[in-house]
């Protein structure tokens, strides 16, 4: 299966998604894409470039450092592998894999989709996409 069937199948499963991408944030290079409309393809290759700071930037670096020197995070831990963003009518679901850690999922829904049904099914939709890379 390629990337973008991938993506397409996840789409197809996670409460109204409308766009998918696969994210090298080595590079902030979009690897892959699919949408439902031409807006949303623009709206991921500006986040592509923008997941690598959500990931690892300062600010969550910082947090899990302390999380980190408090004991509730392994040092060897890769760092957040989910974080959920919601916009004025999107959310944003970004999703580290475990197979390439420098590598993210993410997925925009209507910010009408059931909240915890979208981050189950995107999280379940992990091993497929990884899998096709």
């Amino acid at each position: 299966m390629t990337i973008e069937a991938a993506l397409k199948a996840a789409m197809d499963t996670i409460p109204d998604c409308i766009a998918a991408g696969y994210v090298d944030m080595e590079t902030g290079m979009l690897l892959a894409a699919n949408t439902l409309d031409a807006d949303s393809a623009d709206v991921l290759d500006v986040l592509a470039i923008a997941v690598a700071n959500l990931f690892q930037g300062r600010g969550v670096s910082g947090f899990e450092e302390l999380l980190r020197s408090a004991g509730v995070e392994e040092a060897d831990n890769p760092g957040f592998g989910e974080i959920a963003v919601f916009s004025n009518d999107r959310l944003h679901i970004f999703l580290r894999t475990r197979e390439y850690p420098d590598h993210a999922v993410c997925y925009i829904c209507h910010n009408s989709a059931n909240v915890a049904l979208a981050l189950t099914k995107s999280h379940l939709s992990l091993g497929p996409v990884a899998a096709a890379v």
